[in-house]
Formats: C-alpha cells, sequence, structure tokens
C-alpha cells in the first residue's frame, strides 16, 4: 500500500510541474529552459516584383532562414514576400507566418502582437537581417536593400559632393515643358484624388474644378516667386520659370497674399514671410530644396534673403520642415507624374533624408 501511495503521489508532482504555451497570452506561458540548443538553415526561394519608374521588373532572390532550436522547442517563419527594397522604404511583412513548435513537434500559429520584429535600419543599402522573436526563441530572415539606379551614384556622399551630384542627375536628361502647357499639366499632378475634376490647391487645401478658366478659380504659383529668379514666366517659354516641380495650383487671392515672402514661422500675418498650412511645410520645403539644386543662379539662406539677388529662406525652417512634415502619397504621385513629362525628379521628395545629409554637416 505504502509503495502505491509513493507512486500516486511521484504522479501527481509530474503533473504539477509539467509546463505549456499558450499563443494567445503570453502571461500564462511556462517555458522549461534547456541547455542544449542549436541552429539550422533553411534557403527559401521568393519572387518578389520591383517597380521602377520605367519598367517593370520580375526578380528571384533567396533568403536564409536560420531557427534556433531549443531541446526541439522553436518557432519556425515563412519569411514575408517582399525581400528586396529602395532606400528608405518600409518594412512589409505581409505573408509572414510565425509558428511555435512545443517539444513534442505541435504547431501553433502565432498572431501578431504575441512576438516582436527587430527594427531594421532601412536608410542605407546592403544586406539586412530581420529578428523575430518570442519568447527565448529566436528566427530571422535576409532582406537587401538597395538604391534605385536613379541615384545610385550618390551612394556613400554626403555635404557639397552630394549636393553637385544630385545637380548632375536631375539635369540629365531634363526636358522642361512651357509654362503654358503647366496649365493643364498641373490639374493632373495636383489632382484631388477623391475627386478627379478636381484639383487641390496648395495653400488653402481646397479642392476646385481642375478646368483652366484664364485663372480665376486657381492660378500657376511660383513657390520659388518669379521676382526671385532671372527667368520670367511666358507661355510659350521654357526657362527656370515653367519647372513643373516649382510650380503649384494657388488660390489667387492667397497667391497674392502670399507675394514673394520668403518661408517661415510667423505668429499671424507678416509682410515678409509667409507660413503655409502643416499639411504642405514639407511639401514646399522639398521643392525649394529641388529648386537651389537644381539651379546654379539660386541661394538658399538662414537670414533675411534678397529675393532680387535670387535668394530664399529660411534654409533652417525648411531643413525643419522636411522632417516634420514627412513625403505622402499625394507628393509622390506628383513627382512620379512630373518625372513623365519633363524627366526628372524631385530628390527630397525620393529620399528627404538627403536634405541633412547635404546642410547638416
Amino acid at each position: 500500500m505504502n509503495q502505491i501511495k509513493k507512486i500516486l503521489i511521484l504522479s501527481i508532482i509530474a503533473i504539477a510541474s509539467f509546463g505549456f504555451v499558450s499563443c494567445d497570452d503570453t502571461s500564462s506561458t511556462t517555458i522549461v529552459e534547456s541547455t542544449t540548443s542549436y541552429t539550422t538553415e533553411v534557403e527559401t526561394t521568393v519572387v518578389t516584383t520591383l517597380i521602377t519608374t520605367d519598367e517593370l521588373t520580375t526578380s528571384e532572390s533567396t533568403t536564409v532562414v536560420t531557427t534556433t532550436y531549443v531541446d526541439q522547442s522553436r518557432i519556425e517563419i515563412v519569411a514575408p514576400t517582399k525581400l528586396e527594397y529602395s532606400v528608405n522604404q518600409t518594412l512589409d511583412l505581409t505573408g509572414m507566418i510565425v509558428t511555435y513548435y512545443d517539444a513534442d513537434n505541435n504547431p501553433r500559429v502565432l498572431r501578431e502582437g504575441v512576438y516582436t520584429v527587430s527594427e531594421v535600419d532601412m536608410s542605407t543599402s546592403g544586406e539586412k537581417v530581420v529578428t523575430i522573436t518570442f519568447l527565448t526563441y529566436q528566427a530571422t530572415f535576409l532582406i537587401q536593400i538597395t538604391i534605385p539606379s536613379y541615384y545610385a551614384s550618390t551612394e556613400g556622399l554626403n555635404g557639397n559632393a552630394l549636393f553637385l551630384e544630385l545637380r548632375t542627375i536631375i539635369q540629365t536628361g531634363f526636358e522642361g515643358v512651357t509654362y503654358g502647357d503647366a496649365r493643364d499639366i498641373l490639374a493632373e499632378t495636383d489632382k484631388d484624388p477623391n475627386n478627379s475634376n478636381n484639383l487641390i490647391l496648395v495653400y488653402l487645401g481646397t479642392s476646385v474644378s481642375g478646368a483652366w478658366d484664364e485663372g480665376i478659380t486657381w492660378n500657376r504659383e511660383h513657390v520659388w516667386p518669379q521676382s526671385g529668379m532671372p527667368d520670367s514666366a511666358v507661355n510659350e517659354v521654357v526657362n527656370m520659370a515653367s519647372d513643373l516641380q516649382n510650380l503649384k495650383p494657388a488660390n489667387p487671392s492667397e497667391n497674392s497674399s502670399r507675394g514673394n515672402k520668403w518661408f517661415d514661422y510667423v505668429p499671424t500675418t507678416s509682410s515678409v514671410a509667409y507660413e503655409p498650412r502643416d499639411a504642405v511645410k514639407g511639401d514646399i520645403a522639398r521643392i525649394l530644396l529641388y529648386m537651389v539644386v537644381m539651379y546654379d543662379e539660386l541661394t538658399l539662406v538662414d537670414s533675411y534673403p534678397n529675393i532680387y539677388s535670387y535668394e530664399m529662406g529660411i534654409l533652417s525652417t525648411l531643413l525643419e520642415w522636411n522632417r516634420i512634415d514627412p513625403v505622402d502619397d499625394f507628393e509622390m504621385n506628383r513627382n512620379n507624374i512630373i518625372y513623365s513629362y519633363q524627366h526628372n525628379r524631385n530628390p527630397f521628395i525620393d529620399y528627404s533624408e538627403f536634405a541633412d545629409l547635404i546642410w547638416e554637416q
């Protein structure tokens, strides 16, 4: 009888000591650590589709998925669909599946939020490791980050060297349009995404008819003002004043209020400076940064600019606006459409960090 009692007591102790994993509630998870661990690598081939400005390219890439085992317990991942990125794109985990296997090889798919994903520096090119962690278990996969061919020659550059290289890039192949042509093109570049018949006015943010009515409803605003550049806008002429990157549709009255004022924070109204609405502060900054790179005659200064010496400002404010108002889909779409017409891009829309690499040295 004593022997039977002893067996029952040992059995109860064994049952009470058994731990299990609940993938839906990590607070109740019990893992018995083991001194035995090893890793395995599995090559996974994923077909990714890369979109460039001039062609659709499909490429096949291979990533190595590495899993850490602890006494046969482990997590395994199906790598995401997208493994190749351009600099500054956002990590996309679409298609990734994380599965926990206990020591008996029983699988449980983990929901998002139960596991963590390591931070990855997407601002530089190269092969990067992404680590997935669940409790004491980890699995990794590799992604490749590249600079698109349009900007390939800028890799590793900063300061004036980057400034001059960007000038070469955006001037090469440039084919300007006339100031008259801009009347129709702006209705496309600044089209209201919610109403294809309308466009968005830059300073007021209102949606109005995109049809040109001789400037009554909207007119062609020069973000870098005409009076601050050596060229004049003439409908039949292609010059600095007809560069699409610098033209935005604006309410005529608001356009007049802005005039040729430079851009800065102002408490209310100012006779010398103009502060645009928050939603386009970065847009305005990136246009002016483009203009000073594109045209040698123009200068951005960090003091009160002399408009008639082709100066604009305030540089430190513009750099701040570039940071606090990031590029959105509207601005990127506009850049793509302008590229289709005049065959150059605003590099600060594609890579806003170029600004700090040039001026924050």
